[in-house]
């Protein structure tokens, strides 16, 4: 790892590098002059706006305000969806392409309203859509979107999602079905008996390419969703049977999340456009190809294929799109089709921002021995002789550090002579703990071994970023004498995928970066769990770290560090994944054999998980009330609709039994 000489001054340069600011940020956060964080972004009007991060904390005057908390700026989020569509009709316009392109926001990836509005804040300049997968997000998607953006209905479906789909077309909304499982054509012919509207289809596909990484299993053969070969034909004859098929328009296929080596995205764009132009060879009038999402994120900075990072620009991802989406279509002489993607992820992960209170740190003990305890080391007793070898190594340490003191050079310190004593300690703390275990030595003893060992040790690793050569233990020792940091948050709440998937996400202090980092530490929450702490983090160069570089804490300072690109999943997952919020629970119990005692405790409605994110139900129900005034149809069915809307809104969260 390379860090900064202990020779020249500290600047906030050296901050950018160290945690790799230049690497991750993407311009959209930085480092002051004082040594904050600041964030840069565009406002509505598209001028460049930045925000200090710690004044923004600071301004906190009630106790609602202030951390652990989330910071979210949404113009981040314009300037992100502004970025992929410019990559895209660059594309567009380098190759020619015949088609055009669409974002589509999956909500899934983050529900909250504030989100959402900046995501729609661009529909007047920009192509847009929003995605649903399940039936809350349909329900807040088809009253949040006006008549101009496109709403894809996917997941699973029961007949009552299908039913208020229909009715969403029925008063002006441009929405499409997509059919996921065979069951969906079924119900979808079902409710189209009791409409004279028909919406427009969608259909998606299972790919023989199976991809990689943490979510490969979204994808291939035996996805949970989509329609293998075989399906899709028979889907294809029987709405053309129901007199449905004119209506299917979009082929749909998701190649997987945060895809890091674009060799397989091209792959698996080859296989989906295949079957869009055999598709189109058979008659059906497709227009739309919605790549789905994979676009991934670069959490680390470091362009390869590891899981948190990227091998590709978001302009080379676009040109691939286009390029091969183009090819394959020329090569069949059919229309180049319109494009959607579904890039949630790289819309919205950078826009958030967790913020989290350092109260307390945990350190070695590292005191000098009392003057009674030196005098035990005097005694020829030789079982305290590993004890006073010990106190030699101890003592070749203080001489290194003297002699740098003395000649006020760095390179006087000798890393040969550190590692020497350092192992020279472990030995004899290994005899100390076996004289302790068969009897030879009191507790006080221990602790005096304990002690100098401890001292040895910080002594040696103070001087380690400044060594020309660190040996491999010696770079082990640095983790090892780790502090934890405590800080006012839990892991499972805040970052479920640094828990559950071992996601990096970029940790920095939000201030004080224009003083040195002394300290490594690791980061405990405040659970009771073992595993409740961040210990992996991005490094100076490529490699993972154990530990991180931070300042000493200062008991009654303020010491906030912040988790950035936490924007896309982490708070849908530990809200309500998908707005699907509490099972219903039924509680059985009994005073004995003959006294069952049973108890329902309902789940969530619809309304209350929207309204757990944020949403504003009462003005949800409103705009869907004027959107079913404004349509063109009759009042009975402007009736039905508005009356279907509530009534669903008060339903549980997961599907109807059928």
């Amino acid at each position: 790892m390379n860090t900064p000489n202990l020779q020249k001054p500290w600047t906030t340069l050296d901050a950018v590098n160290l945690y790799g600011l230049d690497r991750w940020a993407r311009g959209f956060f930085s480092v002051t002059e004082n040594g904050n964080i600041s964030v840069n972004t565009r406002a509505r009007s598209g001028d460049r706006v930045k925000f200090d991060l710690a004044d923004l904390i600071s301004q906190a005057d009630s106790p609602s305000q202030s951390p652990p908390m989330i910071l979210r700026f949404p113009g981040i989020i314009r300037q992100r969806i502004q970025q992929i569509s410019a990559a895209f009709t660059q594309a567009i316009n380098e190759f020619d392409y015949g088609g055009t392109y669409r974002f589509i926001y999956p909500i899934k990836v983050n529900q909250h309203a504030e989100v959402i509005d900046a995501v729609l804040n661009r529909r007047n300049e920009l192509p847009l859509g929003l995605e649903a997968g399940s039936k809350a997000e349909l329900l807040t998607v088809v009253a949040r979107a006006d008549n101009e953006t496109r709403i894809l209905c996917n997941g699973f479906k029961d007949e009552e999602s299908i039913e208020l789909a229909f009715l969403a077309d029925l008063i002006g909304k441009d929405i499409t079905i997509v059919i996921e499982k065979p069951r969906d054509i079924e119900l979808i012919i079902k409710i189209a008996q009791r409409f004279k509207n028909r919406p427009k289809l969608g259909v998606r596909t299972k790919l023989g390419w199976k991809g990689a990484g943490r979510w490969s299993s979204t994808n291939g053969i035996k996805s949970k969703f989509g329609l293998n070969t075989t399906e899709l034909l028979e889907a294809v004859e029987l709405l053309r049977e129901a007199d449905l098929l004119q209506h299917l328009h979009l082929l749909h296929f998701h190649p997987g999340s945060q895809i890091s080596d674009v060799r397989l995205i091209k792959t698996a764009l080859i296989e989906v456009t295949r079957n869009y132009a055999r598709l189109v060879e058979l008659g059906v009038n497709l227009t739309t190809l919605d790549v789905g999402g994979g676009l991934a994120i670069d959490y680390t900075g470091n362009q390869d294929r590891s899981s948190s990072s990227m091998n590709y620009t978001l302009q080379e991802y676009a040109n691939d799109v286009v390029y091969y989406i183009q090819m394959v279509c020329d090569q069949a002489g059919i229309p180049h089709p319109e494009i959607y993607s579904e890039s949630g992820r790289a819309a919205v992960a950078h826009h958030s921002v967790l913020i989290v209170p350092v109260f307390g740190t945990s350190e070695r003990p590292r005191e000098k021995l009392e003057k009674d305890e030196q005098a035990e080391l005097d005694s020829t007793d030789p079982d305290l002789q590993p004890i006073r070898e010990l106190q030699i190594a101890l003592g070749e340490v203080d001489k290194q550090l003297a002699g740098e003191k003395l000649a006020g050079e760095r390179d006087s310190i000798s890393h040969r002579i550190l590692s020497e004593a350092y192992h020279d300690s472990q030995q004899a703390m290994d005899s100390v703990l076996q004289l302790f275990v068969n009897g030879h030595l009191t507790l006080v003893q221990r602790s005096i071994a304990e002690r100098l060992y401890w001292r040895l040790c910080y002594r040696i690793r103070s001087v380690l970023n400044v060594l020309d050569f660190v040996p491999g233990d010696l770079q082990q020792l640095r983790d090892h004498l780790a502090d934890t940091y405590f800080a006012n948050f839990s892991v499972f709440q805040s970052l479920p995928d640094f828990w559950a998937l071992d996601q990096l996400f970029p940790i920095v202090p939000v201030h004080r970066l224009n003083e040195r980092p002394s300290r490594r530490g690791v980061i405990g929450d405040i659970t009771c769990d073992s595993d409740g702490q961040i210990d992996s983090f991005l490094g100076a160069e490529q490699e993972q770290q154990k530990s991180l570089p931070l300042h000493e804490f200062e008991e009654g300072q303020n010491y906030w560090l912040g988790v950035f690109l936490i924007g896309a999943y982490q708070e849908a997952l530990s809200d309500d994944h998908n707005m699907l919020g509490k099972f219903n629970t039924l509680i059985v119990d009994a005073e004995n054999a003959d006294q069952l005692e049973t108890r329902n405790l309902a789940g969530s409605d619809l309304q209350e998980v929207i309204e757990h994110v944020n949403h504003d139900f009462p003005q949800l129900r409103e705009q869907f009330l004027l959107a079913c005034q404004n349509c063109n149809c009759d009042s009975e069915m402007q009736k039905h609709a508005i009356e279907f809307f509530e009534s669903m809104s008060k339903n549980y969260t997961y599907l109807s039994a059928q």
